[in-house]
């Protein structure tokens, strides 16, 4: 579990420094309304690496941690994940809805 958070753990790091600069299906934040203008998408990428990034370094951690102590905590760094991205995805679609609102203003 360790190798796989810190490949994910890289992957956002090269998100953050490396983000895409239109739209696409590949690499990116895909989800809500990210794709709607090359504003949203921006700032959708920058917030979701920075999620990502926190998240998955505090995933690693406590990763180390229980194999260190020989616990089986799975089950705890999974449910911390999973609560992470529904933040990460309700405040980005609140911030893209701001951005959306005040530009029809």
């Amino acid at each position: 579990m360790t190798l796989i958070f810190t490949v994910l753990l890289l992957l956002a790091v090269v998100l953050r420094f490396f983000t895409p600069k239109k739209p696409n299906y590949l690499f990116g934040y895909q989800l809500g309304s990210a794709k709607k203008s090359i504003e949203h998408w921006r700032l959708a990428n920058k917030y979701a690496s920075n999620y990502m990034i926190i998240l998955y370094s505090l995933a690693l951690i406590l990763s180390l941690i229980f194999d260190y102590k020989k616990y089986d905590g799975y089950l705890i760094v999974l449910s911390i994940l999973v609560i992470g991205f529904l933040v990460m995805y309700f405040d980005i679609e609140s911030r893209l809805k701001k951005i959306e609102n005040n530009s029809s203003q």
